[in-house]
C-alpha cells in the first residue's frame, strides 16, 4: 500500500515518512513498516534519512535516464519472445488498444498508455524478465505524473499509431521488428519526459 501512495504520487516526492506515524495509520507494528520502508529504499523509492526517519525519494533526472535504459533493453527482450511464443488468441486481445477512446482519449491517455505496456509485457513468458519490467513500468507512474503538466507536446494520435504498429508486428510474429518499434516508442518518451522534467521539480 505504501509502494503504490508513492508511485501513484499521492505521497508526493520529498516527503517526510515516520515509523510511528505510519504504524498508526495501517494499524500495524512498527516493525513490518520498517521492513516495507527497507525494501523501498532498495528500489530506490524512499531515502533513509540518519537520525531523521525516511522521506520519499525525490524524482531524480538521473534516476530516469537509468530507468528509461532498463526499460527498453526488457520491453525489446520481452517484445521479441512474445512474438514467438504467445498464443494467437492472446496477441489478438491486444486489439483493444487500437484505440485510446475506450480510456477517454487524451484524459485517460496516461491509464491507457500503462495497461497497453503492462499486457503486452503479460504475454512474455519468461517471468522473471515479466515480474521485473512490469515492476519498472509502475515506477514510471511517478515520472509521468511529475512531468505531465510540463508536458505539452504530447500528441495522442501518433502515440496510439506507434502502439498499432507494435501491436502489427507483434501479431505478425515479427519478433525482431515488434522489438525495433518498442525501443524507439520509448526513446520517444524518454525525450519527451527528459524535456518535461527539466520544467519540473526535481533534482539531478
Amino acid at each position: 500500500m505504501l509502494r503504490r501512495e508513492i508511485v501513484s504520487c499521492a505521497l508526493q516526492p520529498g516527503a517526510a515518512l515516520y515509523e510511528g506515524v505510519l504504524a498508526e495509520r495501517f494499524g500495524v507494528s512498527k516493525s513490518p513498516i520498517r521492513d516495507a520502508l527497507s525494501r523501498l529504499a532498495a528500489e530506490r523509492l524512499v531515502t533513509v534519512q540518519p537520525r531523521k526517519g525516511y522521506r520519499v525519494a525525490p524524482v531524480s533526472i538521473s534516476d530516469a535516464a537509468e530507468l528509461f535504459e532498463f526499460r527498453s533493453m526488457l520491453e525489446q527482450a520481452c517484445a521479441t519472445i512474445t512474438a514467438e511464443k504467445a498464443s494467437d488468441v492472446a496477441l489478438s486481445a491486444l486489439d483493444r488498444f487500437r484505440s485510446a477512446e475506450p480510456w477517454g482519449g487524451e484524459e485517460g491517455f496516461v491509464a491507457y498508455n500503462r495497461e497497453f505496456h503492462g499486457a503486452v509485457l503479460d504475454l512474455c513468458p519468461n517471468r522473471r524478465m515479466r515480474d521485473a519490467a512490469r515492476d519498472l513500468i509502475e515506477q514510471f507512474d511517478r515520472l509521468v505524473l511529475t512531468s505531465v503538466g510540463a508536458m505539452n507536446d504530447r500528441n495522442v494520435d501518433l502515440l496510439v499509431a506507434e502502439h498499432v504498429a507494435i501491436i502489427d508486428a507483434l501479431q505478425a510474429r515479427e519478433g525482431r521488428e515488434a522489438g525495433k518499434l518498442l525501443v524507439r516508442h520509448v526513446e520517444r518518451a524518454r525525450k519527451r519526459v527528459m524535456k518535461a522534467l527539466a520544467d519540473a521539480p526535481v533534482v539531478p
